[in-house]
Protein backbone atom coordinates (compact mmCIF):
# COMPACT_ATOMS: atom_id res chain seq x y z
CA UNK A 1 0.00 0.00 0.00
CA UNK A 2 1.37 3.72 -1.07
CA UNK A 3 1.87 5.76 2.00
CA UNK A 4 -0.40 9.01 1.40
CA UNK A 5 2.06 12.16 1.58
CA UNK A 6 1.04 14.65 4.30
CA UNK A 7 0.52 18.27 3.08
CA UNK A 8 1.88 21.36 5.56
CA UNK A 9 1.04 24.95 4.40
CA UNK A 10 2.98 27.40 7.04
CA UNK A 11 0.21 30.19 7.84
CA UNK A 12 1.73 33.46 7.00
CA UNK A 13 -0.29 37.15 7.86
CA UNK A 14 -2.81 36.66 5.11
CA UNK A 15 -2.85 32.93 4.78
CA UNK A 16 -4.07 29.68 6.85
CA UNK A 17 -1.95 26.86 8.30
CA UNK A 18 -2.91 23.72 6.33
CA UNK A 19 -1.76 20.49 8.58
CA UNK A 20 -2.99 17.52 6.11
CA UNK A 21 -1.43 14.09 8.61
CA UNK A 22 -2.77 11.32 7.46
CA UNK A 23 0.02 9.32 9.31
CA UNK A 24 -0.81 10.74 12.29
CA UNK A 25 -4.78 10.75 11.48
CA UNK A 26 -4.79 15.02 12.28
CA UNK A 27 -6.38 17.17 9.50
CA UNK A 28 -7.02 20.87 10.01
CA UNK A 29 -7.20 24.35 8.57
CA UNK A 30 -6.03 27.19 10.63
CA UNK A 31 -5.94 31.18 10.84
CA UNK A 32 -6.89 34.12 8.73
CA UNK A 33 -7.41 33.72 5.19
CA UNK A 34 -7.25 36.87 3.50
CA UNK A 35 -5.13 36.01 0.22
CA UNK A 36 -4.41 38.21 -2.76
CA UNK A 37 -4.42 35.56 -4.75
CA UNK A 38 -7.15 32.74 -3.15
CA UNK A 39 -7.16 30.08 -5.66
CA UNK A 40 -3.24 30.06 -5.51
CA UNK A 41 -3.78 29.79 -1.87
CA UNK A 42 -6.41 26.93 -2.26
CA UNK A 43 -5.37 24.72 -5.27
CA UNK A 44 -2.82 22.24 -3.27
CA UNK A 45 -5.60 21.91 -0.91
CA UNK A 46 -8.10 20.82 -3.16
CA UNK A 47 -5.55 18.90 -5.07
CA UNK A 48 -4.61 16.93 -1.84
CA UNK A 49 -8.51 16.08 -1.31
CA UNK A 50 -9.20 14.78 -4.50
CA UNK A 51 -5.91 12.93 -5.06
CA UNK A 52 -5.65 10.79 -1.25
CA UNK A 53 -9.44 11.30 0.86
CA UNK A 54 -10.47 8.64 -1.31
CA UNK A 55 -6.98 6.31 0.26
CA UNK A 56 -8.27 7.16 3.77
CA UNK A 57 -10.50 4.15 5.21
CA UNK A 58 -10.92 4.95 8.87
CA UNK A 59 -13.01 7.84 9.01
CA UNK A 60 -11.33 11.58 9.11
CA UNK A 61 -12.23 14.47 11.54
CA UNK A 62 -11.95 17.70 9.27
CA UNK A 63 -11.03 20.80 12.01
CA UNK A 64 -11.52 24.36 10.69
CA UNK A 65 -10.32 26.93 13.28
CA UNK A 66 -10.25 29.95 10.98
CA UNK A 67 -10.21 33.13 12.42
CA UNK A 68 -10.78 35.15 9.59
CA UNK A 69 -12.65 34.62 6.55
CA UNK A 70 -12.62 36.69 3.54
CA UNK A 71 -15.87 36.09 0.99
CA UNK A 72 -13.55 35.19 -1.54
CA UNK A 73 -11.70 32.51 1.26
CA UNK A 74 -15.54 31.65 2.20
CA UNK A 75 -16.06 30.02 -1.14
CA UNK A 76 -12.76 28.14 -1.52
CA UNK A 77 -14.03 26.62 2.08
CA UNK A 78 -17.39 25.99 0.80
CA UNK A 79 -15.94 24.21 -2.46
CA UNK A 80 -13.28 21.96 0.40
CA UNK A 81 -16.45 21.25 1.82
CA UNK A 82 -18.57 20.08 -1.03
CA UNK A 83 -15.36 18.59 -2.10
CA UNK A 84 -15.45 16.37 1.42
CA UNK A 85 -18.87 16.01 1.10
CA UNK A 86 -19.04 13.98 -2.00
CA UNK A 87 -16.64 11.96 -0.36
CA UNK A 88 -18.91 11.20 2.76
CA UNK A 89 -21.52 10.17 0.18
CA UNK A 90 -19.34 7.73 -1.16
CA UNK A 91 -19.03 6.02 2.21
CA UNK A 92 -15.94 7.35 3.47
CA UNK A 93 -16.09 8.82 7.31
CA UNK A 94 -15.96 12.13 7.63
CA UNK A 95 -16.44 14.43 10.38
CA UNK A 96 -16.06 18.53 9.96
CA UNK A 97 -15.50 20.08 12.94
CA UNK A 98 -15.90 24.05 13.05
CA UNK A 99 -14.20 25.76 15.93
CA UNK A 100 -15.20 29.57 16.81
CA UNK A 101 -14.85 31.91 19.55
CA UNK A 102 -17.18 32.95 21.42
CA UNK A 103 -17.63 36.54 20.58
CA UNK A 104 -16.69 35.50 16.55
CA UNK A 105 -20.70 36.00 15.04
CA UNK A 106 -19.15 36.08 11.66
CA UNK A 107 -17.07 32.73 11.69
CA UNK A 108 -19.97 31.29 14.22
CA UNK A 109 -22.49 31.84 11.28
CA UNK A 110 -20.24 30.74 8.53
CA UNK A 111 -20.18 27.36 10.42
CA UNK A 112 -23.98 27.18 10.92
CA UNK A 113 -24.80 28.19 7.05
CA UNK A 114 -22.23 24.80 6.39
CA UNK A 115 -23.76 22.84 8.63
CA UNK A 116 -26.81 23.82 7.03
CA UNK A 117 -26.15 23.35 3.34
CA UNK A 118 -24.10 20.29 3.65
CA UNK A 119 -24.68 17.02 4.32
CA UNK A 120 -22.00 15.38 6.67
CA UNK A 121 -21.76 14.86 10.17
CA UNK A 122 -20.55 17.86 11.72
CA UNK A 123 -19.84 20.04 14.94
CA UNK A 124 -19.73 23.68 15.95
CA UNK A 125 -17.06 23.86 18.56
CA UNK A 126 -17.12 27.04 20.74
CA UNK A 127 -13.30 27.78 21.85
CA UNK A 128 -14.28 28.52 25.50
CA UNK A 129 -15.36 24.41 25.92
CA UNK A 130 -19.33 25.21 24.70
CA UNK A 131 -20.00 22.46 22.57
CA UNK A 132 -22.99 22.41 20.44
CA UNK A 133 -23.48 19.49 17.79
CA UNK A 134 -25.90 20.14 14.57
CA UNK A 135 -26.87 17.62 12.77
Amino acid sequence: MNKIPPLIIDKSTKTPQVIFDPANNFFEISGRSLPENVVKTYEPVLQWIDQNVGKLKNGVVFNFRVDYLNSASAKMVSLILTKLEEFYKSGIGIEIKWYYNLDDDDIQSEGEIYAKLKKYQSSLLVLKMKTRIVK
